[in-house]
């Protein structure tokens, strides 16, 4: 099976849900999560949500599928990031 967004490279791991492989990189980088604001009835085992459970671009993404930041401006939004990365 190949990486989804790296085509030329072996997947490392599959996401359960979609049935789709991403390599080493985008594991790393939290790219790996098909969907990561909607339910997921694998998410209790899933070892790519458990990898990526503290990652500033899964908060972002959940924040913004809720429409959290949508009036907010830059620096609050700064501050909240630099605030969620601490545990604040």
């Amino acid at each position: 099976m190949q990486c989804r967004y790296h085509p030329d490279r072996e997947a490392y791991i599959q996401c359960q849900k979609m049935g789709v492989g991403y390599c080493r990189e985008c594991l790393e980088n939290c790219e790996a999560c098909t969907d990561p604001c909607t339910y997921c009835k694998y998410r209790p085992q899933c070892i790519i949500w458990e990898l990526c459970k503290k990652s500033e671009k899964r908060y972002r993404l959940e924040r913004q599928s809720k429409g959290e930041w949508e009036n907010e401006s830059e620096n609050e939004k700064g501050q909240k990031e630099e605030e969620m990365a601490w545990g604040k």
